[in-house]
């Protein structure tokens, strides 16, 4: 919207548009969020699609980790956000991390956790998050990567838009195998054009 027909209404409508939708809203990380945060960090089902390990944090690094990506002092740290049903009922995290000023890019990071995993709401939620990323943060790039082998990710970035621009090959060991990091972006252009 032009800046010349913003009012009170649209300012309003802008910020509540950016958090709530109808099924989800993002609000600041909770101090009561941390421990639900970290149990479902260190699920054993969770941790190979997460990481290059199968190995539980201690859960102060895990809580630390969260911390660190919300703290939400402006732009120039990034943005973390709990991720809730309309009912404030926690149900995952996403954080744009790593933000580089001078190119207008961060990391995405997105966090379903317990039942609410293949609910859908993944896909709200990083819909929601490079929606702030681009509109409110101006940003120019939202990189991530995700295993080759997590194919529900793969659906969700696919739908947000997201495009695949490499895969580090091998990058990971899981089961006796190596498993190759696909590196996705989406770019602000692509994003305003859908």
């Amino acid at each position: 919207m032009a800046s010349d027909t913003w009012n009170t209404e649209n300012a309003q409508n802008y910020g509540i548009d950016l958090l709530i939708s109808e099924h989800l809203r993002l609000r600041e990380l909770q101090e009561e969020d941390l421990p639900f945060l970290t149990q479902w960090w260190n699920s054993p089902e969770f941790m190979a699609l997460q990481g290059s390990l199968v190995l539980p944090h201690p859960v102060n690094e895990a809580a630390t980790l969260f911390k660190s990506r919300s703290l939400n002092r402006g732009t120039t740290d990034g943005v973390g956000l709990s991720i809730t049903l309309p009912d404030d009922t926690l149900i995952g995290h996403t954080a744009l991390y790593d933000y580089n000023a001078p190119a207008r890019s961060a990391e995405l990071m997105i966090m379903i956790g317990g039942s609410n995993v293949g609910q859908g709401y993944g896909t709200l939620a990083t819909k929601m998050i490079i929606d702030y990323g681009f509109r409110e943060m101006g940003l120019n790039r939202i990189g991530l990567t995700v295993w080759a082998y997590n194919e529900r990710a793969l659906r969700t970035f696919i739908r947000s838009g997201f495009r695949e621009e490499g895969r580090v090959r091998q990058a990971g060991f899981h089961d006796g195998s190596f498993h190759d990091k696909i590196v996705m972006g989406l770019l602000a252009e692509e994003y305003f054009r859908n």
